[in-house]
């Protein structure tokens, strides 16, 4: 497999140096005798440049040779001290004009490192108490770089807590060739304890040179205001850099700059400088909706009215069978930063909504279901951690539906566990999206409001998880399960039915359901769907991201999607089971990604081709999960 993939890059690097760069001294690299990295992943570590083809052989070589000790890094980083590599030059004739050089890399990985305990001295005497249980490197474990630098952060956050702003700890690492082993040794530099003066902010606009700064649209006094450390106090070094962090959070700033001075009493000012964002913003473009076709969308909103944050913005957005508009309003530090606690701006946002839509409802898709509303959504989020994010939607709307009015409000809670290395192209890690809501519906009528059904109530959970497979070849699992537990109108419980771009590829959207068939008055055919639904669903994909990069943002994807939609009530519903099997394209554009998928195989009785049908294509701007 290795010769292979080393014999595909050979002849890549050979195809793209006479087409792309027109390089006129052609090279390849090859590895030998690694297991534990890839010969992909070793040679996107040399990270050489993209001109290398067309420099010097001498300076190729010395080049090379520097890059080889990125190569050694990355072994050392994963505890590989033993390493022995050898970079072995060869020069291939192709013909009298042409010499192709080879760089052959010879490695013998040795014995991985693990840790033998930690020290940590101090500068001077303080009262921080380190506990050697909570330090990584003091625990018998494989060595990797990564547990020094989070126990680095930890003794910083200890000692920042109590005052020590200006804490420096390094770390050296003494080995121990014979036993295979390293001890840690962690210096502390304290400093002095910093006691609160005063807060002195300043704001001036992106863009300009020092010399020629203007004063930004921020009230410096407001702003000082949302400090919470009174003068006189130790000031709290974690909750120093959770403001900084907060502050971040709101998006509104390019540059966030602390700084302490101490005075002639004892204590230190705070020195708070920010540069502000570009205030407004506007943007416009095209999209596609699989239940509303081909459209147009105008957003502008303008951030810090007032000085204090205050964020309004409009939105139109005009589609073949969907019209909207939209004025909204936030404010990303609505509680100013008094819960230290919360690691992020508390962002509020409220949003008026007029929409008119036509759409084909999920049990009669030759039939049209118009439909006007009033929206006001109101979204209340923030960090709970560094990973883990919480929302909280309170949707109340005014519904004409085919000429039936009524009044629908609904509450959900949700919350994002997110542990991947990317969070709109993750590679690997896991997410965990837990959601409860509930909801009633009444009839339009101020004067006597009448329920429509029973308060219902949901519960759904997705997970997702991101893993490497081998090369550029990446696997995702998404697993989802939801459930109403008190019986919904179709309305609100066709939000479980399955189907579309974003669930089961190649099916109508929400086409899938539980349901069961009556006859009318008249003697037509009565689909009856569930009103008390539950699903489960599964989305797996095996994503080859493209290594060359001629064609880098593109991705081919390989897709299996299963769901299973039932109801409550067994003995009266029928459940439905589908799944598809296809392929994919995705295209990386800035923040977007184009999605175009082909279902190939929906009926798994039996292994024949099946008919093309456009109905099979999904497009999307993201990826599936």
């Amino acid at each position: 497999m290795k010769k292979l993939i080393s014999l595909l890059l050979l002849s890549v690097t050979f195809a793209f140096a006479d087409e792309g760069s027109e390089a006129k001294h052609p090279w390849y690299t090859d590895f030998y005798g690694n297991n534990i990295f890839s010969s992909f992943q070793l040679n996107e570590q040399l990270d050489v440049p993209e001109e290398f083809g067309n420099l010097d052989t001498t300076k190729q070589d010395f080049m090379m040779r520097l890059s080889s000790e990125n190569i050694k890094s990355l072994y050392y980083s994963r505890g590989y001290f033993s390493l022995d590599m050898k970079m072995e030059i060869r020069r291939q004739y192709i013909s009298t004009d042409s010499i192709v050089r080879g760089y052959l890399f010879t490695i013998n990985e040795g014995d991985r490192y693990r840790f033998n305990g930690a020290t940590i001295t101090t500068s001077t005497e303080t009262d921080v108490q380190i506990k050697p249980e909570a330090l990584k490197t003091n625990q018998d474990r494989f060595f990797e770089h990564e547990d020094i630098a989070e126990d680095i952060q930890y003794i910083q956050s200890e000692f920042r807590r109590v005052g020590y702003l200006h804490v420096y700890v390094t770390p050296m690492e003494i080995l121990d060739t014979v036993q295979k082993k390293i001890h840690v040794q962690i210096n502390v530099e304290s400093g002095p304890k910093v006691m609160m003066g005063n807060i002195i902010s300043s704001s001036q606009k992106a863009g300009n040179r020092k010399s020629e700064a203007e004063d930004g649209l921020t009230d410096t006094a407001w702003l000082s205001s949302l400090w919470r450390i009174p003068k006189g106090e130790i000031i709290d070094g974690n909750q120093y850099n959770s403001f900084k962090n907060k502050l971040l959070s709101t998006q509104l700033f390019t540059q966030i700059k602390l700084k302490d001075s101490l005075r002639t009493d004892g204590l230190s000012d705070v020195h708070l400088d920010v540069v502000e964002r570009v205030p407004g913003e506007a943007r416009y473009g095209f999209f596609f909706e699989e239940i509303y076709g081909f459209g147009a969308q105008a957003y502008a909103r303008h951030k810090n009215f007032f000085g204090s944050f205050n964020e309004f913005s409009t939105n139109f957005q005009i589609a073949q069978h969907k019209q909207e508009i939209s004025a909204g309003y936030a404010n990303p530090l609505l509680f100013g930063t008094r819960f230290t606690f919360i690691p992020t701006a508390i962002r509020f946002e409220d949003r008026l909504t007029f929409n008119h839509e036509k759409i084909n409802p999920p049990a009669y898709p030759d039939s049209i279901e118009e439909r006007y509303e009033v929206i006001n959504r109101g979204d209340l989020t923030f960090g709970i951690t560094s990973h883990i994010r919480f929302r909280n939607t309170l949707d109340t709307r005014y519904v004409n539906k085919n000429s039936a009015e009524m009044f629908k409000f609904k509450d959900e809670i949700a919350l994002t566990f997110d542990y991947t290395d990317d969070y709109f192209n993750p590679t690997k890690g896991i997410r965990l999206a837990p959601t409860v809501g509930g909801g009633i519906n009444l009839t339009a009528s101020l004067d006597d409001p009448k329920m429509i059904g029973n308060p219902y109530t949901y519960g759904e959970a997705t997970a997702n998880v991101y893993f490497p497979l081998f090369w550029t070849f990446y696997g995702a699992l998404s697993g989802s399960v939801g459930k109403f537990f008190n019986k919904a109108i179709e309305d609100d419980a066709r939000v479980f039915y399955q189907g579309g771009s974003r669930s089961v590829r190649g099916y109508r959207f929400r086409s899938i359901y539980a349901s069961y068939e009556s006859e009318g008055s008249d003697g037509e055919t009565i689909i009856n769907t569930g009103l008390t639904p539950m699903y489960y669903r599964l989305n797996q994909e095996i994503r080859w991201r493209m290594p060359w990069k001629v064609i880098k943002k593109w991705q081919l994807v390989q897709f299996f999607d299963w769901t299973k939609v039932m109801d409550e009530e067994t003995s009266v519903y029928e459940e439905e089971s589908d799944a598809s099997l296809g392929l994919g394209l995705r295209y990386r554009w800035q923040f977007l990604t184009f999605r175009l998928d082909y279902a190939f195989k929906k009926t798994f009785s039996h292994w024949n081709a099946e008919n093309f049908a456009w109905g099979r294509f999904a497009f999307d701007l993201s990826h599936a999960f």
